[in-house]
């Protein structure tokens, strides 16, 4: 099953224009993150970029790094939720693929991402979603296994994606993102195989 051409609406569930600033937002940062270090930028110069107001982005996120976490959760929120449309048989517990590709394409930012103080915080906050994620996803796969055991195998793969996912970049995306893709699924279809305890 081919992943190519799903779309991913990263904030869908909010009104048009609160969509529209937090895309500009988005661009924005991803520009900017890719000329200088992401820990020297502030909220002026991003929503100059943008052309976004101060006071709108203060009515949306309380700083420059909550932007970044809340932007980072929601992308991952986004492609979970394209993916269940377009793939509702799906056996992937992660949506992983796009995410992979998203990050290749923003090499430029990702290098200055990796040496902030926000990428822990960043990192962190995807891997807490992830788990709901992934739980919702094994619980559908395998209607079969204890909800402890569902739980714990989510918390096992959403660490095991974010572990994968900050190796790659820590290590300058050398390898191609089907490449990570391609460990990652399999590593995640060894564990979901197993004979049950």
């Amino acid at each position: 099953m081919s992943d190519r051409g799903v779309a991913i609406e990263v904030h869908a569930c909010i009104d048009k224009r609160s969509r529209r600033t937090r895309a500009l937002l988005a661009e924005a940062l991803l520009s900017l993150g890719a000329e200088n270090r992401i820990d020297e930028l502030g909220v002026r110069e991003l929503t100059d970029q943008a052309g976004v107001s101060r006071s709108t982005f203060y009515q949306h996120f309380s700083s420059k790094d909550d932007f970044v976490v809340k932007s980072w959760v929601a992308l991952l929120e986004a492609t979970e939720t394209a993916y269940a449309k377009a793939y509702p048989r799906r056996t992937t517990i992660i949506a992983s693929q796009p995410i992979f590709q998203h990050v290749s394409e923003a090499r430029d930012f990702v290098r200055s991402l990796v040496g902030s103080e926000i990428y822990p915080r960043q990192m962190a906050a995807g891997e807490a979603r992830l788990r709901a994620i992934a739980e919702t996803n094994i619980t559908r796969r395998m209607p079969h296994w204890s909800k402890d055991r569902c739980r714990e195998t989510a918390i096992y793969v959403a660490a095991g994606f974010v572990g994968i996912l900050r190796w790659w970049m820590e290590s300058g995306l050398k390898r191609s993102p089907a490449d990570v893709e391609t460990a990652f699924q399999r590593l995640t279809e060894g564990l979901l195989s197993e004979p049950s305890a």
